[in-house]
């Protein structure tokens, strides 16, 4: 299968101009050359076939010679809202939410929140998220959204038709979904932080609607709670056979 690679633009043209960190990828770390193919994603749901027609020490110029709409997804929206963690566990968090299909992340500040991971760090992991939708075969990249106070985010999504899942110690257990239940629902996971949500926190997002959900018989680091939830929702939801699910 041809080389994958991030294209930052609309396929609107039958050239494309690779630069940047991209080029550099192509070039001298996988040493390709003039008419050798690749593929290229521009992360809206879209990927081209192309082969490449010129080179230069920075650049790639692509000719395309195919765009290939994407199918329709079986999959329903899922939203993960969670506490950040310290350090590089957030950049391996967002990474495997990327490859697991995540639709989007927000960063929550809670109470009992230990990082505020700003802005510029935000825009320093978009790269990460790249890098996982290339390995993993995605072709919708993950909206990183701006960081959210936990009252805040909890008024905004209680006036959509999400449904939403809380990590909770006390909760039920892992049969999320019933056979009647319509795919077409986006799935908001909650995480809180070390030490969890406070009790007035949890309350509020079961006033809210929310289901309380036992992940584990154990405590789990907020990028483990995060990955694992995520993961379940996508082995579980209907619709996804098992072959699919381990591929």
């Amino acid at each position: 299968m041809p080389h994958r690679f991030f294209y930052d633009g609309p396929f609107d043209t039958d050239q494309l101009l690779l630069d940047g960190s991209e080029a550099h990828h192509l070039l001298h770390v996988l040493r390709m050359r003039t008419g050798d193919t690749i593929l290229v994603f521009n992360g809206t749901g879209a990927e081209a076939e192309g082969v490449i027609t010129n080179t230069s020490r920075k650049s790639v110029e692509i000719r395309v010679t195919a765009i290939h709409a994407a199918q329709a997804s079986l999959q329903r929206p899922l939203i993960l809202a969670t506490a950040v963690p310290k350090g590089d566990r957030f950049r391996w968090l967002i990474e495997k939410a990327a490859e697991l299909g995540v639709t989007k992340l927000i960063p929550l500040l809670t109470e009992r929140s230990s990082v505020d991971p700003g802005e510029n760090r935000l825009k320093k992991l978009q790269q990460t998220i790249v890098s996982a939708a290339k390995q993993s075969g995605q072709i919708q990249l993950m909206e990183l959204a701006e960081v959210q106070k936990w009252d805040e985010f909890l008024s905004e999504v209680s006036q959509t038709e999400s449904r939403l899942l809380i990590a909770d110690p006390a909760g039920k257990g892992l049969d999320f979904f019933g056979s009647d239940e319509k795919s077409e629902a986006p799935v908001v996971i909650l995480i809180g932080p070390e030490g969890g949500f406070t009790p007035e926190e949890l309350q509020s997002a079961l006033d809210q609607g929310a289901e309380s959900v036992r992940l584990n018989a154990g405590i789990l680091r907020i990028e483990t709670a995060a990955i694992l939830f995520a993961g379940l929702i996508r082995l579980l939801e209907p619709g996804v056979e098992a072959g699919q699910a381990g591929s």
